[in-house]
């Protein structure tokens, strides 16, 4: 099949529009990868995917009016396709962030590539199959994690001194609040004068509606505590 221009034209613009739903929805969640990323990435896919088709169409009718090149000449219509899946993966690494034992960017990197999908399908030529998986995509990312409830993950620095003391002070704390310590680092300052400073990150269970702002304030109110830094809450990357 033979690209009219106004085919060509209807499914670049298609292409553009589902990734931007998609690009547009990581927006509204704050990620760096949003319209513009999401949008060029199925624009892309489309791009090489007719491109691919047309050069296939190309050395088929080449065969076809040169009978004897025929075998010789040969074409793979899912090679570039492959290679935009592969090289995909690079640009939805570059959307993950390691720190520390906090991991984020891992849904936005799958969106990445479930975009690149999309404008595979629109260049194809597959429109129903684009629209519904945009459809069942913006489903996932916006309305599945609440149909789950799944207890927030939350990391929490904090500085204090007198050991022994605070600590026990922490652990009934996060008794009285029904967290669940997950893990927990210790380290220790030793400072010239023979006092000494510990610094703890601990990983935490949240309840469900739990409200992690009045809780600091009430950590925080305790004389040996020095400072509290929040790390990571999860779910929802």
């Amino acid at each position: 099949m033979e690209f009219t221009q106004i085919e060509l034209f209807l499914r670049l613009i298609l292409a553009a529009v589902v990734g931007g739903v998609i690009g547009y929805e990581r927006e509204l969640k704050g990620r760096d990868a949003g319209i513009r990323t999401h949008t060029l990435v199925s624009l892309g896919a489309a791009i090489i995917t007719m491109t691919q088709l047309e050069a296939s169409r190309w050395v088929l009718n080449f065969a076809i009016d040169n009978p004897d090149f025929s075998t010789i000449l040969s074409s793979d219509i899912t090679r570039l396709t492959a290679q935009i899946v592969n090289g995909i993966g690079f640009l939805g690494a570059g959307t993950i962030i390691v720190s520390r034992r906090t991991v984020t960017g891992l849904t936005t990197a799958a969106s990445i590539w479930a975009v690149a999908s999309l404008g595979i399908a629109v260049g194809m030529g597959y429109y129903f199959m684009a629209i519904t998986s945009t459809f069942i995509m913006l489903i996932v990312l916006r309305l599945l994690k609440g149909l789950f409830k799944i207890d927030s993950t939350k990391q929490l620095e904090i500085q204090y001194k007198n050991r022994d003391a605070t600590l026990a002070y922490l652990m009934e704390t996060f008794k009285a609040n029904n967290i669940t310590v997950v893990s927990t680092d210790h380290s220790i300052t030793y400072l010239e004068d023979g006092s000494s400073i510990c610094e703890d990150m601990y990983t935490l269970h949240l309840p469900a509606q739990f409200n992690m702002i009045h809780f600091i304030s009430q950590v925080g109110d305790y004389e040996d505590i020095l400072k509290i830094n929040t790390i990571k809450t999860t779910p929802g990357n």
